[in-house]
């Protein structure tokens, strides 16, 4: 039955991202995580515990996750893998990315596009260049929310100063980037210390579990509700139309729309818009479709470049209008 909250209020979804060196305890933090919350099929547990017993090893949460036969049977996240779980008022989706450097280009494809990201880092072994890595990707891919999830605290007896020095490395790493760390929690993802429960073993710690620090992220607006960005694919000549085509990335762009090419500063207007599979015009375009651009003036256009709307431009302060192709 559903709930006047429910009906009152839709449930948000964020996604994040849950980054660190190999075998810094990422998919055993996520398996626990899953457990703790309630979030585990029926018999999913039963199932890993029969499977770790058949193998001869102790229980490991990370194989909750770890789906691949080739990762359990080296102990390491290839794929990244997207776990659904949820709290009382919002549904998340976990992105477990590999921590190899081997697998590097699958941690990218994993957190692009996430609202945040959970670092972990153990805390025996510390800050390393893989967490320092993954630092400047997160930066680079345009996650400015993140949270650090210090783990395996029971290997250095819940050590505060141990996890002080660790919280202000990579602070200092983050603010050199220019990001501003939300939340630093010890956690040990075997015995559930701190993650969504506050743990007794670490007294002198005060802030936010993990699934605290993970409900007060904040969704991303919509790419739709962004604005509009469009880089260009390439540019053709059919009949007498010079057609510009490319992938509405975020935004929307209609008939009449004045916008601007960046770097080159061309501003001029949509004269119509041409979709895919379609004979006729279409009146807009908005993120996540192909379309073709045709201008009311012909201007000089390369592959590569950036469309945006004039009033919401990188740089529009620099924008000027330059002189146009001569009509043919």
């Amino acid at each position: 039955m559903a709930t006047a909250y429910s009906l009152a209020a839709p449930r948000s979804l964020l996604k994040i991202a849950i980054v660190g060196h190999v075998d810094h305890g990422k998919s055993t933090l996520v398996g626990r995580l899953l457990n703790d919350t309630e979030s585990l099929p029926a018999g999913k547990v039963d199932a890993v515990a029969e499977m770790c017993k058949r193998r001869g090893m102790p229980f490991d949460w990370a194989f909750v996750t770890d789906a691949l036969r080739a990762e359990r049977d080296q102990g390491i996240t290839i794929d990244a893998s997207h776990i659904r779980f949820s709290d009382a008022v919002r549904d998340y989706v976990l992105i477990d990315a590999p921590g190899h450097r081997e697998f590097l280009k699958n941690m990218i494809s994993g957190a692009a596009g996430c609202d945040a990201a959970l670092v972990v880092i153990d805390a025996d072994e510390g800050v390393r260049e893989q967490s320092r890595r993954h630092g400047y990707l997160l930066h680079l891919l345009g996650v400015r929310q993140i949270a650090v999830a210090v783990t395996k605290m029971d290997t250095v007896d819940f050590d505060a100063a141990r996890f002080g020095q660790i919280e202000t490395d990579f602070r200092r790493l983050l603010e050199e980037l220019g990001i501003e760390l939300s939340a630093i929690v010890p956690v040990s993802g075997r015995d559930g210390d701190n993650i969504a429960t506050r743990s007794d073993k670490t007294p002198w710690y005060h802030g936010p579990t993990v699934l605290e620090a993970a409900a007060a992220f904040t969704p991303l607006p919509e790419p739709i509700e962004l604005p509009l960005r469009i880089p260009v694919q390439d540019v053709y000549k059919f009949d007498t139309r010079r057609i510009i085509a490319g992938r509405v990335e975020s935004g929307r762009i209609t008939v009449g729309d004045e916008i601007v090419f960046s770097p080159s500063n061309h501003v001029v207007k949509v004269k119509s818009l041409e979709g895919w599979n379609t004979e006729s015009p279409i009146p807009y375009a908005e993120a996540g479709m192909p379309v073709g651009i045709t201008l009311e003036d012909q201007v000089f256009v390369e592959r590569g470049e950036l469309i945006s709307h004039i009033a919401r431009a990188y740089g529009n302060q620099c924008v000027s209008r330059a002189p146009v192709l001569a009509r043919r």
